[in-house]
């Protein structure tokens, strides 16, 4: 089908103009139709990029048909996926020294925690819960879930795996009380969705006095997207909608009047990253659909550490390049 588009020439956050960064990107991922234009802020103060044309509003939905969320959850493992779940094992093992000198396996467990560990337990809300797995984690440790997903067959998975009431909703639909929540997450959500600024406005109407926002997004200026460009894993067209530099991504929650801002960003998953970018060049290359991201490959791993274990050693020298950029906001 044809998706509908409309032209956004402005950047969506300081409505500067912006030039042509990429052109005619097509989806490898996932399949979605058509091809797309990316543009980036012209400035410097910003360094936004942003789709143009991008998807209208009503045709979002329809970019997501394939979409890892949306997959029907299996209980069984065929061969295949036992064994590559073996390998991962040892390979996991094999990182485990270098991951703790490098500040990696705290990174890690920051990223999956979402920066919310020296909390005390309360309520907490996660914004396109996806498949949910965060939620449970969260749950496990004693916090009170409550999750929103636009996408349907998320939720219905989600709810079947563990059992939680989540919200077939965005967060602006969900109608929530002022001051429902002691902590907000939204773990790369903010680049597939049209209005950044009034997501993190809604989060914060909806946030305690106190409470703590915390968003995860694919960082522009990240080591991956000056290596492989246009096929760096962090920009899928067409479902995000911008991706953000920090800068932008802190200017964002401040025109949402959050006034603690806290901006960083972190190779906890650079890995994953690099190796999906991988996948996605070989696929342009080939011109197929990139399942090569996600295939068991030693030779890609190894090269993938060693392009992760680069960047954390960048990041410790005070460079902001990690492949994940992270806002932590209070209200």
């Amino acid at each position: 089908m044809e998706i509908r588009t409309a032209s956004r020439p402005h950047c969506p956050i300081c409505s500067k103009p912006g030039s042509l960064l990429y052109k005619d990107l097509e989806d490898y991922l996932f399949n979605a139709p058509g091809k797309w234009n990316l543009k980036q802020c012209a400035n410097p103060e910003c360094g936004l990029c942003w789709l143009d044309p991008v998807t209208i509003e009503s045709d979002l939905q329809y970019l997501y048909k394939n979409y890892y969320t949306h997959a029907e959850n299996h209980s069984h493992l065929g061969f295949q996926a036992k064994a590559r779940s073996f390998l991962l094992s040892c390979y996991e093992f094999a990182k485990l020294m270098p991951s703790s000198v490098l500040g990696l396996t705290q990174a890690r467990r920051q990223i999956l925690h979402m920066f919310l560990e020296d909390l005390p337990t309360g309520q907490v809300l996660d914004v396109g819960c996806g498949s949910g797995e965060f939620l449970h984690r969260m749950h496990q440790l004693g916090w009170s879930v409550t999750g929103v997903d636009f996408g349907g067959a998320a939720i219905a998975n989600a709810k079947a795996k563990y059992g939680f009431e989540l919200l077939h909703s965005d967060l602006i639909g969900a109608h929530f009380q002022d001051n429902s929540f002691d902590a907000i997450t939204m773990h790369h959500v903010i680049e597939h969705v049209p209005e950044p600024v009034a997501l993190l406005s809604e989060a914060k109407r909806v946030l305690k006095p106190g409470g703590r926002l915390v968003v995860t997004t694919p960082n522009i200026q990240s080591v991956g997207h000056s290596l492989f460009q246009d096929c760096w894993r962090g920009l899928e067209p067409p479902r995000h909608l911008q991706i953000f530099s920090l800068n932008s991504l802190g200017n964002c929650a401040r025109q949402a009047f959050f006034k603690k801002v806290e901006m960083k960003s972190s190779a906890a998953n650079a890995d994953a990253v690099i190796g999906a970018s991988f996948g996605i060049r070989q696929a342009r290359e080939q011109r197929t659909h990139s399942r090569a991201a996600y295939e068991i490959n030693m030779l890609r791993a190894l090269r993938c550490c060693i392009i992760q274990y680069r960047e954390a050693l960048l990041l410790r020298k005070g460079l902001n390049c990690g492949e994940e950029a992270v806002l932590i906001c209070h209200k």
